[in-house]
C-alpha cells in the first residue's frame, strides 16, 4: 500500500466545507419536507426520497467498484483521504456495509409505503414529525466534528 502524505490542516477545512455543503443540502432537504408536510403530495415525497436513496446507492456501488468517488471537489478529496486512512480492505468493508444498509432501509421502506400506507388518510403533524429529522441532522453534525477532532 503507498502511504500519501496528507496535510491534517487542509483535511479538517475540506471536512468543514463538506460538513456545511451537506448542511446545505440537509436545510433544503428540511424545507421540502415542511412543504410537502403543510400542502403537498406525500406519495411524491415518500418518492422522492425512495429515487434519493436508490442514487446514493448507486453513486456508492460506482465508486466501490471503479475506485473512483463521486461529488464535489472538495466530497472526492475527502473521500481520497478516508481511503488512504482506512486501507482499502477496510474502506470496502465501509462502502459494501453503507450499500447493504441503504438497500435494506429503501426495501423495507418501498414495502410499507406501497403495501401499508394509505395516502389519502396519512397526514404529518409539522413541527412534531419533524423532529426525528432534526435529530439526524444534529446527530450527522455532532458525529463529523467530533471525527473532524480526532484527525
Amino acid at each position: 500500500m503507498v502511504e500519501t502524505h496528507w496535510d491534517i490542516d487542509e483535511v479538517k477545512h475540506l471536512k468543514k466545507k463538506q460538513l456545511i455543503q451537506s448542511n446545505l443540502l440537509m436545510l433544503l432537504l428540511f424545507v421540502l419536507f415542511a412543504y410537502f408536510a403543510e400542502n403537498g403530495n406525500l406519495f411524491l415525497f415518500f418518492g422522492v426520497h425512495f429515487v434519493l436513496l436508490w442514487i446514493i446507492v448507486a453513486i456508492t456501488l460506482y465508486t466501490l467498484k471503479t475506485g473512483k468517488p463521486i461529488g464535489t471537489k472538495t466530497n472526492r478529496r475527502v473521500q481520497e483521504f478516508d481511503k488512504n486512512r482506512m486501507g482499502e480492505k477496510r474502506w470496502k468493508r465501509k462502502k459494501i456495509t453503507e450499500i447493504v444498509v441503504i438497500s435494506v432501509i429503501n426495501s423495507v421502506l418501498f414495502t410499507v409505503l406501497i403495501i401499508v400506507v394509505d395516502f389519502d388518510n396519512l397526514t404529518l403533524d409539522f413541527p412534531i414529525s419533524a423532529f426525528p429529522f432534526i435529530g439526524a441532522w444534529v446527530g450527522l453534525n455532532l458525529g463529523e466534528i467530533i471525527r473532524m477532532n480526532k484527525l
